[in-house]
């Protein structure tokens, strides 16, 4: 007898400069560039013979020395964003968790985070709401009822969530056709839709 055949969950996780990796790897390159801009005064002006105070000075004095003091507190922040990013690594990672489908349901992360079994759901779908006169709001919405008796408000079709990944600067928007594939693959059973603006 084959024993059931157990598919991976299709994870998707908080990324962008929200995530303390992101924003040390960018502090970093930042302090990189400011250590190799030192070096490369202090070599050229060597090189030429001249004087390396003056550059230097019209460098990192510039703007009332906001240069100098940003480089001085950088690497403080740095060493912060290391010890922070290794606490992070050590603890469960559910919070940068925003989407997880896996052979026993569909796991919702954010704020309130809910995990609906496969027996509940009816569909899932995606839709924007009106968050404003001209701004519309992409959700991904777990229906728990069924199609012919979906109430007219789509706020009350089930459990949602921003769309993953819309809400993050410089992060990835997670593609329908992802979502529509992962769910495929677990519970082909149920429908996904895009079903675009709705209002309510």
């Amino acid at each position: 007898m084959a024993s059931a055949q157990i598919t991976e969950p299709f994870v998707v996780k908080r990324h962008g400069l929200g995530t303390t990796k992101t924003a040390l790897a960018l502090g970093t390159a930042v302090f990189a560039l400011m250590v190799v801009l030192t070096l490369t005064i202090v070599v050229v002006q060597a090189i030429r013979g001249a004087s390396i105070r003056e550059p230097l000075e019209a460098v990192w004095l510039a703007w009332g020395g906001t240069p100098l003091i940003f480089a001085v507190g950088l690497p403080i922040l740095l060493v912060v964003g290391a010890i922070t990013a290794y606490e992070e690594r050590r603890e469960e990672d559910d919070a940068d968790v925003l989407l997880t489908v896996d052979d026993t349901g569909i796991y919702l992360g954010g704020e309130q985070p809910r995990t609906i079994p496969w027996a509940q759901v009816r569909g899932v779908c995606r839709l924007e709401l009106q968050d404003s006169e001209e701004t519309w709001e992409p959700r991904l919405v777990v229906m728990l009822v069924d199609e012919d008796a979906l109430p007219r408000s789509a706020k009350a079709w089930g459990p949602s969530c921003p769309w993953p990944g819309t809400h993050e600067i410089l992060g990835r928007t997670l593609p329908y056709d992802e979502l529509a594939t992962a769910v495929a693959q677990h519970a082909p059973h149920v429908p996904v839709t895009n079903r675009g603006r709705l209002e309510g």
